[in-house]
């Protein structure tokens, strides 16, 4: 178990060191670990005897890693909804344009992932309309939108926001005419029962046009994220020639009562502070030092350290290990991936360390004095020289569906340090 034990440059103790912990934590009559690990002989074998309590302690660890506090539990799990096919639509796109960048052709509908946003983003979120919770103006239900931003940290920055309505081909409006979609923030006035509206975006729509009109609602999020009490939904209008106000629906503007695949949602566009990166870090190191020891004590209870130990005298290099989110019995609320490749670092960094071993100087020279005297200086660290990212798309408690990037998750390469 030197691998855990052992500093990166990265500060990657973290999901990688939890996984390798409890791989370590094997027992007779247990169920499936959801885990696949190297087996030493070239072949990725599942390690399916973990124990009830170990499997629970385990799943609780990854879901803090993921930044939940708990296994989200949706109430709907419409996958064709709007909302979520537009989220498991862009998902793909990403994932595409990742693994073949340089022919990488975006679908119709996600051309959202040619935004900026995207990059500079760790979570994008799409959230479903409540506008039922809008009592004050229940009587315009088809003009109001409610986005609930429970789930949004006031730790996290708004990069971009957009308010995504489906129009179908108007037939009450005559001829190639332009209209304007206004759409206002509901404010508080100073008294309990004064509302007013706040100009938020505005924007020219052709009669004639079919399909999704986006508006960037970006200010309006950024308000909720940091005052929550300040959100009290959005209202808009569509205004045609000479003033003239039109129901949105003659427009061709889809309402509540549509079809499920054209309803109105939000998407949101959201960076992780520092300081949020640096907090959760520090509480998965607290809880890995606490827990290292009861895994090397589990380790050679059950045989699985004598066996690493053995196969750890192999040069330095990437293992195999694969996190399998459906057998972990997570596909309930994560729509994609059904896991993912976090692979390991192991192995020996002996003299004389090799070109294939990615050796620092610094553990060339800690290698030769080692050498010299074994009691005083140990032999460098396996560990990873270069860790990426990975994406979870997964509905949360509220049924909205949520991308969010994490990272350091997955092995790209080790070395000696």
């Amino acid at each position: 178990m030197a691998s855990v034990k052992c500093c990166d440059k990265f500060g990657a103790r973290n999901i990688l060191g939890i996984i390798l912990m409890f791989l370590a934590s094997v027992a007779p009559t247990a169920r499936s670990s959801g885990f696949y690990a190297d087996n030493g002989l070239q072949q990725t074998v599942v390690v399916n005897r973990l124990p009830g309590r170990e499997r629970r302690e385990m799943q609780q660890e990854i879901l803090t890693l993921l930044g939940l506090h708990h296994r989200p539990k949706p109430n709907s799990l419409g996958i064709d909804l709007s909302a979520p096919k537009y989220m498991l639509d862009l998902y793909r796109s990403l994932q595409q344009a990742e693994d073949d960048p340089l022919h990488f052709i975006p679908s119709p509908n996600a051309t959202v992932a040619l935004l900026p946003e995207i990059n500079t983003s760790d979570v994008i979120m799409s959230f479903v309309n409540h506008a039922g919770k809008i009592h004050f103006l229940r009587h315009e239900r088809d003009k109001t939108f409610y986005f609930d931003f429970s789930e949004v940290s006031p730790e996290e920055t708004t990069t971009g926001a957009q308010l995504r309505l489906y129009k179908d081909k108007s037939d009450h409006v005559i001829g190639r005419r332009e209209c304007q979609l206004e759409v206002y923030r509901i404010r508080q006035g100073s008294d309990p029962e004064d509302k007013y509206l706040q100009s938020e975006y505005n924007r020219t729509v052709n009669s004639e046009f079919e399909g999704w009109i986006s508006v960037d609602v970006t200010r309006a999020a950024d308000s909720w994220t940091v005052y929550p009490q300040t959100n009290l939904g959005l209202f808009y209008r569509v205004i045609c020639s000479n003033g003239r106000e039109i129901d949105p629906g003659r427009f061709g503007i889809v309402g509540r009562k549509g079809p499920e695949a054209k309803q109105a949602f939000m998407v949101g566009f959201f960076r992780a502070t520092m300081e949020l990166h640096m907090r959760r870090t520090r509480a998965a190191r607290r809880r890995q030092n606490t827990d290292v020891t009861y895994a090397d004590e589990a380790a050679e209870s059950w045989g699985w350290g004598q066996y690493h130990s053995q196969y750890s005298r192999r040069a330095c290099q990437r293992r195999s290990l694969f996190v399998s989110f459906k057998d972990l019995g997570w596909q309930d609320w994560i729509i994609a991936p059904e896991g993912y490749a976090a692979f390991y670092c192991q192995g020996e960094c002996s003299f004389p360390l090799g070109a294939h071993m990615n050796a620092t100087n610094h553990a060339i020279v800690q290698t030769l004095v080692h050498l010299m005297n074994p009691t005083k200086v140990p032999k460098p660290c396996c560990a990873p020289t270069k860790l990426s990212a990975i994406s979870v798309l997964y509905f949360d408690d509220n049924s909205n569906v949520i991308l969010k990037k994490y990272r350091n998750m997955a092995v790209k390469a080790c070395g000696c340090h």
